[in-house]
């Protein structure tokens, strides 16, 4: 038989022991805590900081803008180019700019378009028009056209309670509709709004994407306008939002040409940028054998234009272990500075896969490479094409 005292010392250790892990717990539950908020001070701190450089880069785009050329816009000039990848301290920028003209504005359909006959005038009429274009760009994609596909977006974003035709849609069709849903009555605020119109499905929409925006009612837009000083409302004086030739797609191109869709398209992409209007009028009388005249009726231009005033800027910005993308419309006009009208930020989570540019921004800060090795690689980003070759 063990003496009392040693089995007094076997339980004195055992507490011992576990005292001693508890501790350990304790102080290590402790230390986890304070890492996880450390590294989330940290991250917060480089989102703001994310952010505040990405609105100097803002800043320095729409300057960019106000500094160029106002009365025609092409692929050649400096707003075109991609942002130069920049690093700053701890991560770097990157950007380009994109003309937004440059695709089909599905708000253009809230003008000209409060009667039946409106619609079918515009369909048969000689001019292109919105929806004809509309219906044309439908078709050059492979997708189905008929009635309601444009009828059903003109009672989305119109105001009135009636159909525009028998195809069309309103309160009723949408309350019956699985899921029932609310029709908007008001110009669309983003493209993606038109998986909600019936009629077109998600994945079409998807496929449309490129071609289409979703941009509020231009006002006439020139240096005469800009100072006579009119007293007109805004609202009397809408414009649709013209389509810029110079910056436009093969497939808008064709859409727009209607008839002479090959001839059209073909007489601006080997002569573009155009300065002009009359410029580009000269040159499809050239190419279509069209007069002037009939060259303006046909493309009007409340339809097609050689300028722009609607742009989207693509920001993306890696501080540490912070990534943001931050898109901005900034629209400029005639007279004023340009101003951002819109904004969106997404915080990109740090366990999506790294594109191109994280690996640019690796090669730009590792120790191994050489100044002039890191020369080269942002001399190589200035001669990007913009968003399109960024994969913004």
């Amino acid at each position: 038989m063990k003496p009392f005292f040693s089995r007094q010392s076997g339980v004195a250790l055992i507490a011992a022991l576990l005292l001693m892990t508890s501790i350990v717990f304790i102080l290590g539950n402790i230390f986890y805590r304070h890492q996880i908020n450390v590294a989330q001070s940290t991250l917060a701190i480089h989102q703001d900081q994310a952010f505040l450089l990405a609105l100097s880069a803002e800043s320095w785009a729409r300057q960019l803008l106000d500094d160029d050329d106002k009365n025609y816009d092409h692929f050649q000039e400096l707003w075109a180019q991609a942002i130069p990848a920049m690093p700053v301290d701890g991560g770097m920028i990157n950007g380009c700019i994109s003309d937004l003209q440059s695709k089909f504005n599905l708000n253009n359909f809230t003008v000209g378009y409060t009667t039946p006959t409106d619609l079918s005038t515009a369909l048969s009429g000689v001019s292109s028009s919105t929806a004809k274009t509309w219906n044309n760009l439908l078709r050059y994609l492979e997708m189905p056209v008929f009635p309601g596909r444009v009828e059903a977006i003109i009672d989305w974003v119109d105001k009135g309670a009636a159909k525009i035709g028998p195809d069309g849609a309103e309160l009723e069709e949408y309350a019956s509709a699985i899921p029932p849903r609310m029709i908007a009555d008001e110009p669309m605020t983003e493209p993606t709004e038109l998986a909600s119109v019936v009629g077109y499905e998600i994945f079409e929409v998807q496929k449309l994407m490129p071609w289409i925006s979703a941009l509020p009612l231009s006002l006439p837009s020139s240096p005469s306008s800009s100072r006579s000083g009119s007293s007109k409302s805004p609202i009397s004086n809408s414009v649709p939002v013209s389509i810029n030739v110079n910056t436009a797609s093969e497939e808008l191109l064709l859409a727009l040409g209607d008839r002479y869709d090959m001839q059209f398209r073909d007489a601006i992409l080997m002569n573009r940028p155009f300065e002009t209007l009359p410029d580009l009028h000269n040159q499809l009388n050239l190419d279509t054998g069209l007069s002037i005249k009939d060259i303006q009726i046909r493309w009007p231009e409340s339809l097609v234009n050689i300028r722009s005033e609607y742009f989207q800027l693509y920001i993306e910005v890696m501080l540490g272990e912070a990534r943001i993308e931050v898109r901005s419309i900034i629209m400029r006009r005639f007279g004023t500075d340009s101003v951002i009208i819109s904004r969106e930020l997404t915080t990109v989570p740090a366990s999506v896969d790294k594109n191109s540019t994280s690996v640019l921004l690796e090669k730009l800060l590792a120790g191994s490479n050489s100044d002039k090795e890191s020369e080269d690689i942002i001399d190589d980003q200035q001669v990007l094409p913009a968003c399109l070759m960024i994969g913004a």
